[in-house]
């Protein structure tokens, strides 16, 4: 199960440059692969 408040905790963690998007639980790499890019749209 994946955890919708986990999302945006690895997030900032793969922003911050502490954890490598690959070295995730595989079950939240997509997701959180995808809200990254949605703050990214966000941002244009």
């Amino acid at each position: 199960m994946v955890y919708p408040y986990m999302i945006p905790v690895y997030a900032l963690l793969v922003k911050a440059g502490s954890r490598e998007i690959e070295s995730l639980p595989e079950r939240y790499q997509v997701p959180v692969a995808e809200y990254m890019a949605e703050q990214v749209e966000a941002e244009k």
